[in-house]
């Protein structure tokens, strides 16, 4: 909760996370987890995360002082001890993301699921393959680009850049090479949270998607407000852009490439 406040307070006015709205997980145990997010409807998970090797909280679920266990990221953390520590093809993420789906499923007040493929991921069809079989509705985020901090975000100013948001057709998806993050236009890490949340308030929870996002190409869309605008109406300002982003999402320009599809909608 510390180090979550030490970001609210920097960014947002009057914001402050308590202690009850940080719940530690035992992803090891799909028992554990159902207790945790009871009475949600709603959850965002990762596919491959990024680990680190620490001791367990103490008076949490450990067994011994020495139990050690995984820490997971779904960013980057910046120092994190990666040594010894299973490798982003492992079997072991695929675990984590079946015990939490199986989790979510079995509370039985889970409605919908937000899932963001990180650039960690090298089969991402292991995670759909899983969301499938699991069988609540889900929606797939492919980030298209290098992930970068807005250092001047705040509150605000809201929503940096408006997205371009594609969705792909069912069917098999491949991995994002690396040149791609490289070559294309950096995303902002802001935005992609606040798409998030918006996938959430503007998509239709009864039905499953997979969408590519991407740095939007019309720089007219990214602009930062003026002075007299007022910031306290919408739950993140400047979310409309990426409503109207959600709202208007074309076929993905790869698959239109590998398949040849019709691009009228």
């Amino acid at each position: 909760a510390e180090a979550l406040n030490k970001v609210l307070g920097s960014a947002f006015k009057l914001a402050y996370a308590g202690e009850d709205l940080v719940r530690l997980i035992d992803t090891s145990d799909v028992d554990h987890i159902i207790e945790r997010v009871k009475s949600y409807d709603a959850a965002v998970l990762g596919t491959v995360y990024q680990l680190e090797k620490r001791t367990v909280t103490l008076n949490t679920y450990e067994k011994s002082p020495n139990d050690r266990t995984y820490d997971f990221y779904l960013d980057e953390k910046y120092g994190a001890w990666e040594n010894d520590v299973p490798s982003d093809d492992s079997e072991y993420h695929a675990q984590i993301f079946t015990n939490a789906l199986q989790a979510l499923v079995e509370s039985g007040s889970m409605k919908h699921v937000v899932v963001v493929e990180t650039p960690r991921t090298s089969d991402p069809m292991v995670f759909i393959n899983i969301l499938e079989e699991a069988g609540i509705p889900y929606t797939y985020l492919r980030i298209k680009g290098k992930l970068i901090k807005d250092i001047s975000f705040s509150f605000d100013k809201g929503v940096k850049d408006s997205l371009a948001v594609s969705k792909f057709q069912p069917g098999f998806i491949y991995p994002i090479e690396a040149e791609v993050y490289e070559n294309e236009r950096p995303v902002y890490r802001e935005d992609v949270a606040a798409l998030v949340v918006q996938s959430l308030m503007s998509l239709d929870w009864s039905e499953s998607r997979i969408l590519e996002v991407a740095s939007s190409p019309n720089p007219l869309n990214n602009f930062v407000p003026t002075k007299k605008q007022r910031t306290d109406l919408d739950w993140c300002f400047n979310s409309a852009l990426l409503e109207n982003s959600l709202n208007s999402e074309t076929i993905s320009p790869a698959q239109i490439k590998e398949f040849g599809i019709s691009t009228q909608r």
